[in-house]
């Protein structure tokens, strides 16, 4: 079996190709690339966004109250009408206002039931993110019956609630959503934040076996004294 010259040029072409690309398939696999490739999960961005804000509001605050402390001293000179109580009052308001929004230099209390997450993002320390994290949490508890339940929204601290407490407020008159105790499905109840896939179990026995649950001293025994004294906001025995 014979070749012209033209054919075997071309068989050696293509079996020199086959064998560099075995070659450079097996230098590959056995020398990966050596570079470092890290993965930041969503949390981890949001969380140093977060933090960069705080920064640049604590360092306007300081700014603002630089300015305004240095104007008060000139102030004296010619009149001491101004008491202490006064400029403390104007520091602090400065000091926990909404820095990045400069139209508004008082701060408005926000009413966290209501408020959406453009009204929450002038609460100082509070961006995009933790104003959509209360809105969340809101709306799996039913509502906020305590300003304290900030502090159990995510990624939430003393230092961040401490800085917004005073500028919070929940209306006398708001009633949270309430669960139904006795007729509200297991899934249904399972959704709330206070109530745990073990407790949820004990209620709906509880209701097959025995019937309704008329008082939060009942829920008490029957869940255990673990249980969220804050539920009892949301429970309704009818």
């Amino acid at each position: 079996m014979t070749y012209s010259r033209g054919e075997r040029i071309a068989i050696i072409t293509i079996v020199s190709m086959i064998v560099i690309m075995l070659i450079a398939k097996y230098i590959i696999i056995n020398n990966p690339p050596k570079r470092d490739y890290y993965k930041h999960d969503l949390d981890s961005i949001i969380a140093r966004r977060e933090k960069m804000l705080d920064s640049i509001r604590i360092a306007d605050s300081l700014s603002r109250i630089s300015r305004i402390t240095k104007n008060s001293r000139v102030s004296s000179k010619t009149s001491n009408k101004t008491t202490k109580q006064q400029k403390d009052t104007i520091n602090k308001g400065f000091l926990h206002s909404a820095p990045l929004h400069y139209a508004s230099v008082e701060m408005t209390i926000i009413d966290i039931n209501t408020a959406d997450t453009t009204l929450l993002k002038q609460l100082p320390g509070i961006g995009g993110a933790f104003a959509k994290w209360i809105v969340n949490y809101r709306e799996k508890l039913g509502g906020y019956c305590e300003t304290e339940q900030l502090l159990e929204v995510y990624r939430m601290d003393t230092a961040r609630y401490d800085a917004i407490k005073d500028f919070v407020k929940i209306d006398s008159s708001f009633t949270p959503n309430k669960l139904k105790i006795n007729t509200d499905a297991f899934k249904i109840l399972l959704k709330h934040p206070y109530l745990e896939y073990d407790d949820v179990k004990k209620i709906v026995n509880y209701r097959e076996q025995k019937g309704m649950i008329t008082s939060w001293e009942q829920l008490v025994k029957i869940v255990g004294d673990s249980v969220n004294p804050k539920l009892r906001y949301y429970i309704d025995y009818k």
